[in-house]
């Protein structure tokens, strides 16, 4: 019997800079929404990225965010 070790297809890292970006003009959080981190989407959107100092970190980070979120999905962590 084969484990289900991968569930669905990964998350882009390209998309999620994007989204980020469109946190300076829209709503910002959409990148946390899109890779499941659902609370810091929320922090993210009630306080305007942490009044857009955490958008402009993010813009650095999302990147490895994508592939440390892609690693748990692949290892059924997430």
């Amino acid at each position: 019997m084969a484990s289900r070790a991968f569930d669905g297809p990964q998350k882009d890292p390209g998309i999620a800079l994007v989204l980020t970006i469109l946190g300076f003009f829209f709503v910002a959080g959409l990148q946390y929404f899109y890779l499941g981190k659902i609370l810091k989407g929320i922090l993210f959107l009630l306080t305007l990225g942490f009044f857009y100092i955490g958008t402009i970190i993010s813009l650095f980070t999302i990147r490895g965010e994508t592939r440390r979120v892609n690693r748990q999905r692949l290892f059924g962590l997430r």
